[in-house]
């Protein structure tokens, strides 16, 4: 689907393209290759062919380190190892590689590179919109695949097998953080970008993102008063950009705290209460608990046998 426009004085609209073929997704997936090749090449980070006998060279340090952490992840080996030529732990049954299945239908896998565009989501499916949403931010790594060996090496267990039978992956703990440090992104990185008319310079940009509703204007105490003829104020909030926090709440836990869950009428604001003392006092007479509650800890009870 893309958008289009029939003249430039009508604004474009969402028209549904012709169907995708085979041959559109492969063609997208080489296209890809290529392109993700290059930059790759240019940055550094390709895999090459290491063996024993190159541990003697020395190892390029010029690059930042975070480009070495990348770089080894990226070639299955580590940055910071002695012996970093050496390919990571597999573990498992091991048999010999398998060919890799033939590709259905809108998929294709070249040269490491798939792409699988047969997933679609109709129109007002919500249920299956989460499901897929859920599907591209889950987190990188599951925590209940991960486990402690008596030797001290992490292993990491996957989801489903590989072709040639491994079945998990083993990390020495240098290597393990490692691979930790090449997923924190970069600072000042942006972490979702938009193509075509959803992109910052596109020119229908401004035609296809949704306006944001003018806040209602505020007014001045004199307006309210009789036979006044003073002229409303516009408060500073309808003229920011910015989201307030009663918003944000509203929109990501679709909890309006500015309504009444009793009466479902507006909440208004009738007193600001800044003594701690006074504070104390209102919570003890209503019996509600006069001290904030303890800080739960940043990590989760799996993580506890890592630290």
């Amino acid at each position: 689907c893309a958008f289009a426009s029939p003249s430039e004085r009508l604004a474009p609209s969402f028209q549904p393209s012709a169907p995708l073929t085979d041959a559109d997704v492969a063609e997208l997936v080489e296209q890809l290759a290529r392109r993700i090749t290059r930059y790759l090449e240019r940055q550094g980070r390709l895999p090459r062919a290491h063996s024993p006998a190159d541990a003697d060279e020395p190892a390029e340090h010029d690059a930042p380190l975070f480009d070495q952490l990348c770089a080894a992840s990226i070639q299955g080996g580590a940055a910071l190892a002695p012996e970093s030529w050496r390919p990571i732990a597999r573990l498992g049954q091991r048999r010999p590689p398998r060919p890799p299945p033939l590709p259905g239908s809108l998929c294709a896998d070249i040269d490491g590179f798939s792409l699988h565009a047969k997933v679609l989501v109709p129109a007002g499916e919500l249920e299956q919109l989460e499901h897929l949403c859920r599907y591209v931010t889950r987190p990188p790594i599951a925590t209940q695949r991960l486990a402690l060996a008596p030797d001290g090496r992490v292993v990491y267990g996957l989801k489903r097998h590989w072709r040639d039978g491994t079945s998990a992956v083993s990390f020495d703990p240098l290597t393990f953080i490692e691979r930790l440090a090449a997923l924190v992104p970069p600072p000042r990185a942006h972490q979702l970008t938009y193509h075509g008319v959803l992109a910052p310079a596109s020119a229908w940009r401004d035609l296809i993102v949704p306006k944001r509703a003018p806040a209602p204007a505020a007014y001045s105490h004199a307006a309210y008063a009789p036979n006044s003829q003073a002229a409303p104020c516009t408060s500073a909030r309808s003229r920011s950009s910015r989201s307030t926090w009663a918003e944000l709440l509203r929109r990501v836990f679709a909890v309006d705290v500015l309504t009444c869950p009793h009466c479902g009428g507006p909440r208004r604001l009738i007193a600001q209460l800044t003594d701690p003392i006074v504070v104390r006092k209102i919570l003890a007479h209503l019996g509600l608990p006069t001290e904030p509650p303890l800080l739960a800890p940043a990590r989760s009870r799996e993580q506890f046998d890592f630290a």
